[in-house]
């Protein structure tokens, strides 16, 4: 017996196992997506009351949204005008802070201003004292220029 074996019949062979193979991977693929088709239907069949009674609320659900939006809505457009003023007036405060913070800068620098004149005019009192206080008339007069020095810092 002699057999006859050319590249088209070569080709043939390895097309019909190809087809053969494609075939058991399809059949295979058809048999899992039956088996996940049936794992879906047991889920519905066990859930069918939860999502008829979730359908059956859908609309209740939706107007409840659209009521809650409507509701918003006006509370803020009721609020707006109430809010943009108590954002002017929280403005307007901090202005004034920082204007107070300001003053307040301003007044202990002349505060030091005072105080630095102030030790300056007991030191030269005191040096004074210390070289050329002489008799009691001098004691007097020196106590009257200090004394006047502290009405004039004062003043300021």
């Amino acid at each position: 017996m002699y057999i006859d074996l050319t590249l088209n019949n070569l080709l043939l062979i390895f097309l019909i196992l190809v087809g053969i193979g494609v075939g058991i991977a399809l059949i295979s693929v058809l048999l899992k997506v039956n088996k996940i088709l049936k794992n879906v239907e047991d889920v519905i069949d066990v859930n069918t009351k939860a999502i008829d009674a979730t359908i059956k609320q859908m609309p209740d659900i939706t107007y409840n949204v659209n009521e809650l939006t409507k509701e918003l809505n006006t509370t803020i457009t009721t609020l707006r005008p109430d809010v943009n003023l108590l954002l002017s007036e929280v403005s307007n405060i901090s202005g004034k802070v920082n204007s107070l913070s300001g003053t307040v800068v301003d007044t202990t620098g002349k505060v030091q201003e005072t105080v630095y004149d102030l030790s300056n005019s007991l030191v030269d009192t005191a040096h004074s004292f210390k070289y050329g206080a002489k008799g009691l008339a001098d004691y007097l007069f020196t106590i009257k220029e200090v004394t006047e020095k502290i009405m004039r810092i004062l003043k300021k």
